[in-house]
């Protein structure tokens, strides 16, 4: 399934059980894990990193909310990583031959991992607030009358 809004998972929210089974299965989680964190079951110990994957899995699910899980390794379309970045098409395509974004081709079409997408959003986050605190700096220094 290919979701494009959030309507597309309308009929998957969770049942009132997946809700309820969900927050025993949280309290459960919890109440049973390791002083590290992790958690025995039969044989297997999961790691703690695990462990709080999938506690936040049953609290969401507990919320009675739904969620998709997404591989970072995911390729986008480049529609689809210009509306991660919130930008358009075109202006997504000048930063692939920028050089800014790295693509695969997938025979005529661009394909972009979802990580790397990702990860260069939150650089602009980054960038954005480094410029914003130099310009409240300036600010500041300037003689007020």
């Amino acid at each position: 399934m290919t979701a494009t809004s959030q309507k597309d998972f309308s009929d998957r929210l969770p049942t009132r059980e997946e809700v309820e089974s969900a927050a025993d299965a949280m309290t459960a989680i919890e109440t049973n894990r390791n002083i590290d964190g992790t958690l025995a079951i039969g044989n297997a110990i999961l790691s703690e990193s695990l462990v709080d994957i999938i506690s936040d899995l049953f609290s969401i699910v507990a919320r009675g909310e739904t969620l998709t899980l997404v591989p970072l390794a995911r390729k986008l379309t480049t529609q689809e990583a210009a509306d991660i970045l919130n930008v358009s098409r075109p202006f997504l395509i000048k930063l692939i031959e920028r050089g800014d974004l790295s693509h695969e081709m997938v025979g005529t079409h661009r394909r972009l991992a979802l990580g790397e997408v990702l990860d260069y959003k939150a650089q602009l986050a980054t960038d954005r607030r480094a410029a914003l605190a130099e310009m409240q700096d300036i600010a500041e220094a300037l003689p007020t009358t």
